[in-house]
């Protein structure tokens, strides 16, 4: 699918998605050292960060779900059966309405409140993701046992 849509001002998988950047682990407690007013090396960028597009980016999800404006990133990842929704709360609970309009995707959805770690999806789902929680630990510091 061509990409519709543009990033804009947001800039919240820069600080909230867990990935390498030239040896820096991004993740919530440590932002892209990249990322002044922007991508400051957006042109060099890691492969990663150019393959990234976010639900909003790709223009599946409403105008309206703009991460930027409502705190929320929505990542598709592919799993043995199709795709799920990995969703992330940045510094923020995910609003039911948003919650709502996932659902409608009917897709498997991985997303935390209060701390704790809830799934939607078959149970094929959930020990798929045990399996990829595994395989990632790495890159997901805020994942405990």
């Amino acid at each position: 699918m061509e990409q519709s849509r543009e990033c804009g001002e947001c800039d919240l998988c820069c600080k909230w998605l867990s990935h390498d950047v030239y040896g820096q682990l991004i993740s919530p407690t440590n932002p892209c050292r990249f990322l002044k007013n922007g991508c400051s090396i957006y042109e060099n960028r890691p492969p990663q960060c150019k393959r990234y597009s976010c639900m909003w980016l790709q223009g599946v999800l409403p105008e309206w779900m703009y991460p930027k404006d409502t705190g929320v990133i929505v990542s598709v990842k592919n799993w043995p059966y199709g795709q799920w929704l990995e969703v992330l709360g940045c510094d923020t609970e995910i609003p039911d309405e948003f919650m709502k309009e996932l659902l409608k995707f009917k897709a498997p959805i991985k997303y935390t409140k209060d701390g704790e770690i809830f799934i939607i999806g078959p149970p094929e789902f959930e020990e798929y993701y045990k399996y990829y929680v595994s395989k990632n630990r790495n890159l997901l510091p805020h994942i405990s046992d």
